[in-house]
């Protein structure tokens, strides 16, 4: 299917330069001799080597840049951790992967939507106050906020984000640090039991 499509470009190509070169005033005037018309033809099959050295150049690099594309998007959609682009107003303009899992809805579902909506109600003046930071101080901030839970186990993360160049946008990884948390309010609970016991 691609040499299809990459023989119809040469000829079109080809066409248009058949229709360029009919449109350039001949010089019928002047007459070749059989060795400038050799030169000419060597000079010619040279020029073709050329364009085919650098079409399979271009090719080539089309190629890799796929390659590259492909790895860049898997890195990105399959990281641990969930990355979000966000506006001012906290709406999502892109995801990867494992932040839509996070959250618990489809990513076509999420893009567009606002991420603050699935803050708890807890933490949501931390991440309002985070969102805030970051698009004033242009430096990276952070934060650790609650996820709604839906009736499910409540998930914390912790929150990274930074401006982008543009400063209209702002790049967010966010980390599951549920265990983090549980194993830490379960030392508190640990401790204030053994402080109760002992006094």
């Amino acid at each position: 299917m691609k040499k299809a499509s990459n023989n119809s470009a040469a000829a079109i190509l080809r066409q248009k330069a058949e229709d360029s070169l009919k449109k350039k005033p001949s010089k019928s005037g002047s007459q070749l001799s059989e060795g400038d018309m050799l030169k000419l033809i060597h000079e010619l099959e040279v020029h073709q080597i050329e364009l085919e050295l650098q079409n399979e150049e271009l090719l080539l690099a089309k190629s890799t840049a796929q390659e590259t594309a492909e790895k860049y998007t898997e890195l990105y959609d399959f990281a641990p951790s969930g990355y979000f682009t966000v506006s001012k107003e906290s709406k999502i303009i892109d995801l990867n992967l494992t932040g839509s899992k996070m959250l618990g809805k489809e990513r076509s579902r999420l893009k567009n939507s606002t991420l603050n909506l699935f803050i708890s109600d807890d933490t949501k003046q931390i991440y309002n106050l985070f969102v805030e930071k970051v698009f004033a101080s242009k430096v990276k901030e952070s934060c650790e906020v609650i996820l709604s839970s839906n009736g499910n186990s409540p998930l914390y993360v912790q929150l990274q984000g930074i401006i982008t160049e543009k400063g209209d946008q702002c790049l967010i990884t966010m980390v599951d640090i549920t265990a983090r948390k549980l194993a830490e309010e379960a030392l508190i609970k640990a401790g204030a039991l053994q402080s109760a016991i002992f006094n």
